[in-house]
């Protein structure tokens, strides 16, 4: 897990200098900025369920116990987009609006990297995608959303960062167990690669978000 753990760092130290980020933790919220930030989660979040789902039942007769989890884990992220828009809606933006958008290059880029990896390469390698996502909500998301929430005097329209916040401590904790326990030498350097490729474009998703 150690090059994993380096990963986790160097996304959060990425995403923690972008000019989005800094601003909130620096107590300078920008609500559409903000929505920019839910904009773009929508688009990725409703693919979760269908990715994860994909790479488990490719997962199932080599890696029974990764299939195991990853089912599961598809059917935890139902509806999390939604989160998304009940927050966008506190900002007064309509899910027509949003469904109209587009997401920025990187998160596209993200979107059709999880695909490929879920149904095309080794889907073992998407737990490198999981444990960046799921380590920064754990990182970042309860702290973020209480800059914002600060910030912008907000007492709702933080349920996608608040929640993940809470929820992705266990899920992350999961995770490493279940590439400690299941994942072996022969599938690790695709989940390294895959970790890798995902810190560099969610770091620029931020990046892109600032300007």
């Amino acid at each position: 897990m150690q090059y994993l753990t380096t990963v986790r760092k160097r996304v959060l130290d990425g995403i923690t200098a972008t000019p989005i980020v800094a601003s909130v933790l620096s107590g300078d919220a920008d609500p559409q900025a903000y929505a920019r930030y839910l904009t773009n989660v929508w688009h990725y979040a409703q693919h979760s369920s269908t990715v994860i789902g994909l790479a488990g039942s490719r997962c199932v007769a080599q890696h029974p116990c990764l299939a195991e989890y990853l089912l599961h884990h598809a059917q935890e992220e139902l509806g999390h987009e939604r989160w998304a828009l009940d927050d966008l809606a506190v900002l007064g933006v309509t899910p027509e609006s949003v469904r109209a958008s587009r997401p920025v290059i990187s998160c596209a880029a993200m979107i059709g990297y999880e695909y490929y990896v879920a149904g095309v390469a080794n889907p073992v390698g998407l737990f490198g995608w999981l444990y960046v996502l799921e380590a920064m909500g754990d990182d970042l998301g309860g702290m973020v959303a209480k800059a914002i929430g600060g910030a912008l005097q907000l007492d709702s329209g933080l349920k996608f960062l608040a929640g993940h916040g809470e929820a992705d401590v266990e899920h992350t904790r999961d995770i490493v167990e279940q590439i400690d326990k299941h994942v072996g030498n022969e599938d690790l350097p695709d989940v390294h690669h895959v970790a890798d490729v995902v810190a560099d474009l969610y770091v620029r998703m931020f990046h892109e978000l600032s300007d």
